[in-house]
């Protein structure tokens, strides 16, 4: 059944930061000196929610979390040191922001989210994404910001005491979000939001390659679109790999694409729903625009538009929705449900 219509406001909580910085360091300082309020809020909350969801006490995540840092060491040095500015800035220790940059490993919310697509239009590839998590996130979840360190510039939708582009993001050459898939097991590697955060560092599909399979913590998707319209997804399992690229068109919702890679685990008929939802409107259109993916994204026949009392009420919700344009260097993004919210555009 599809949700009313209701009309569209132009509320966005999502705070916009710019930044600049001559280093890792000094980025996140400058970035926790200008969140510090929302970051100390988020933990709190966070907190609460654990226990909520009968997760471990946090003390016991900080022990897991510290598992992890032998790999982030080895690969991603420099982003140890953008937390450690990010929790000097926020006043927070650092610990607790390292909590929240392994979420998605240590803590099982049993969430279905983000549904992602990949399109060619007229005017160049886009990238659209609906990112779905737990209603708790709706508000003090996610920032935009607009970085700069030394020569290079991204902009990012990120959740709030992580990195930035822990959910999506831009640079000059692409731009890219992810999709979990099956994280009912996971390895002491890299946690996933610090390969996001990587990812706004790279320049090409070999390093962005790289970055996406470099000792991964969980099996997870990531769509890269380019400027030059190359449409690119990677599966990424424990021990291989899956390369699928489009000339038309590209669907990623929570689980496999390839038949041969599913499970009864990592194969949840919701995920399924929407997939095939997303693929049956855009194969009835021959021409395909910006409007396409607001229209797809804020589907609510097929639930890609999640809301908590709707398709499915156990799961999360859509808490923002962002539409990347990697030619013109720019995103429109909007807080929560995009059927009751506007997209706001920024350039980068």
């Amino acid at each position: 059944m599809n949700q009313p219509k209701n009309k569209k406001t132009n509320k966005n909580p999502i705070p916009y930061l710019q930044i600049k910085a001559k280093d890792n360091f000094e980025f996140g300082l400058k970035l926790g000196e200008k969140l510090g309020k929302q970051i100390r809020k988020r933990i709190r909350d966070n907190k609460v929610l654990y226990k909520k969801k009968k997760m471990k006490n946090f003390a016991g995540l900080i022990k897991t979390a510290h598992k992890f840092l032998p790999s982030i060491k080895k690969h991603y040095p420099e982003l140890l040191r953008e937390l450690a500015g990010m929790s000097a800035g926020a006043k927070v220790d650092f610990n607790e922001l390292l909590v929240l940059m392994c979420e998605e490993e240590i803590l099982d919310f049993r969430v279905p989210h983000c549904t992602n697509i990949a399109l060619q239009t007229e005017k160049g590839a886009l990238l659209g994404h609906n990112e779905d998590w737990v209603e708790d996130y709706k508000n003090n979840g996610l920032y935009i910001v607009k970085g700069q360190i030394n020569d290079r510039k991204f902009l990012a939708l990120s959740y709030m005491g992580s990195l930035a582009g822990t959910s999506s993001g831009l640079n000059e050459h692409f731009c890219y979000t992810a999709n979990s898939m099956g994280c009912s097991r996971f390895r002491f590697g890299v946690p996933v939001k610090f390969q996001l955060r990587a990812l706004l560092d790279v320049r090409t599909e070999a390093e962005a390659t790289r970055v996406d399979l470099k000792d991964s913590s969980i099996t997870s998707n990531m769509v890269y679109v380019w400027k030059d319209s190359k449409i690119l997804d990677i599966e990424d399992y424990f021990g291989h790999h899956e390369k699928i690229y489009a000339d038309k068109f590209l669907v990623h919702t929570n689980h496999p694409v390839s038949e041969r890679n599913r499970t009864r685990t990592n194969t949840d008929e919701e995920s399924v729903t929407r997939y095939e939802g997303a693929k049956k409107i855009l194969e009835n259109e021959k021409k395909h625009s910006s409007k396409t993916l607001k229209r797809i994204l804020g589907d609510h026949e097929f639930g890609i538009c999640a809301h908590s009392d709707r398709r499915h009420p156990y799961y999360g919700i859509t808490i923002a929705s962002i539409i990347m344009n990697p030619r013109e260097k720019s995103a429109e993004i909007c807080w929560a449900n995009s059927c009751s919210n506007k997209y706001k555009k920024y350039k980068l």
